[in-house]
């Protein structure tokens, strides 16, 4: 018997030192790998440009963008003595965090993709500084998928993806949760996107109890009790908790940017690692990144238009993307929609751009960063407390570890009663 044991125990000595000899030649294996990857990338041959689309007059700057004064080169100080082990099961999430990583091997960078946290914008410069092309990103069409940087780390296994964030200059930027939910919302579920209204938006009904028929009309309390109720590796990819998709508490990201400082984080990311951003950054950012927002908008509008009849009206679809124009501070509240529900049924593209080109500069005497101010808190003030309450509890990590404030007393201080959903059209 006692002879038996120690076969046996001998044994799984053995088969402990064959498993760890293979864990660390698979280690070495992917460190390997890393540095054949950093060092041999090859062209996308496929990639192209597309001058054709620019209906927008785009004005070409050299000059430097100044940068605000007082900013912080080396971007936010994040926390690590305020993580803690993960309240998630992390390994369903791998797949999300190895997606999320974007190598960008020629310049030994690498970026952290986070859905509503400027990931469009720096997909398009990626696509760019890949191919050594100088020129402004908002030159590649938001829609255009192809042209845009989609390499990642997605293939790769989950050491290897660790090994390459060693071996590169990584960022991130993050976002308060708020802001990114209704961000989220407005744009996937209350602006005319068939696609989302299909399938994130049915899922949503279905989670809340409402009979699936459009997606369409999806409220915002729904998108609310929707995350509150589901689990955070069940969530759509523009819901999960940053610090979940980046995992700063595991990777040592050399910046994380913020979106509420967009145009100072991206500019000192450039100084940081060496890198001449006044071919892609130029002096009249703000304006071209309004301007671009516009264009994605109504395009992405009359692109659905079609589709989106099965759930609403062409007229019912421009009142959305006009309270979304507001809501983005491009449109003043004072700038009524000019437009019938018999003109809206074919307006074309270049007319509408028109309007709305002409609508936000006269909204430019207005105050429309105040406009932006009242209607997210209008916003989330059609939401009950404890809802509130539970809403910030799924993001407690992100509030905790990125500096954001988890109880603004603009949403939860003097609530009384639940205001009118101001997304009710």
């Amino acid at each position: 018997m006692a002879r038996n044991f120690f076969r046996l125990f001998v044994l799984l000595l053995v088969w402990c030192g064959i498993l760890t000899s293979l864990n660390t030649l698979l280690l070495f294996r992917d460190k390997q790998n890393v540095n054949e990857y950093l060092t041999s990338y090859p062209d996308d041959p496929t990639f192209t440009t597309n001058d054709t689309f620019l209906v927008l007059n785009y004005e070409r700057h050299t000059s430097e963008t100044v940068i605000t004064n007082g900013s912080w080169k080396d971007g936010y100080n994040f926390p690590k003595d305020l993580c803690n082990a993960e309240s998630v099961n992390e390994t369903k999430m791998d797949n999300v965090f190895k997606n999320s990583i974007m190598p960008l091997p020629r310049k030994k960078l690498a970026y952290c993709r986070v859905y509503k946290g400027g990931s469009t914008f720096w997909r398009r410069l990626l696509a760019y500084l890949q191919r050594n092309i100088k020129s402004s990103p908002f030159r590649i069409k938001p829609q255009d998928e192809k042209n845009k940087y989609s390499v990642s780390c997605a293939k790769n296994t989950l050491n290897w993806t660790y090994n390459m964030l060693t071996e590169t200059r990584n960022f991130m930027f993050t976002r308060n949760p708020y802001s990114r939910i209704l961000s989220a919302y407005i744009d996937k579920l209350y602006s005319p996107n068939p696609y989302f209204w299909k399938t994130l938006g049915v899922v949503i009904m279905k989670t809340v109890g409402k009979k699936p028929s459009c997606g369409s009309a999806v409220t915002f309390r729904d998108l609310v009790e929707y995350i509150i109720q589901t689990p955070i590796e069940k969530l759509d990819d523009h819901f999960i908790p940053i610090h979940s998709i980046c995992r700063p508490c595991k990777v040592h990201y050399h910046y994380i940017g913020k979106m509420e400082t967009f145009l100072n984080d991206t500019v000192n990311i450039f100084d940081k690692f060496q890198i001449n951003s006044s071919p892609y950054i130029t002096q009249n950012f703000r304006d071209e990144y309004k301007k671009d927002a516009i264009y994605d908008t109504i395009h992405a509008f009359v692109a659905f238009r079609h589709e989106s009849k099965k759930c609403m009206s062409p007229y019912t679809g421009l009142q959305r993307i006009w309270k979304k124009l507001q809501s983005r501070g491009i449109i003043s509240e004072n700038q009524s929609l000019p437009l019938n529900k018999k003109e809206s049924q074919n307006i074309l593209l270049s007319k509408l751009l028109t309007i709305v080109s002409t609508k936000h500069e006269k909204s430019k005497t207005d105050n429309l960063s105040e406009q932006k101010r009242k209607l997210f808190i209008q916003a989330y003030s059609s939401i009950p407390l404890p809802l509130m309450y539970k809403l910030q509890s799924v993001y407690q990590d992100d509030f905790r570890l990125f500096g954001y404030d988890p109880f603004p007393k603009s949403l939860f201080g003097n609530r009384t009663n639940i205001m009118p959903d101001m997304f009710l059209v």
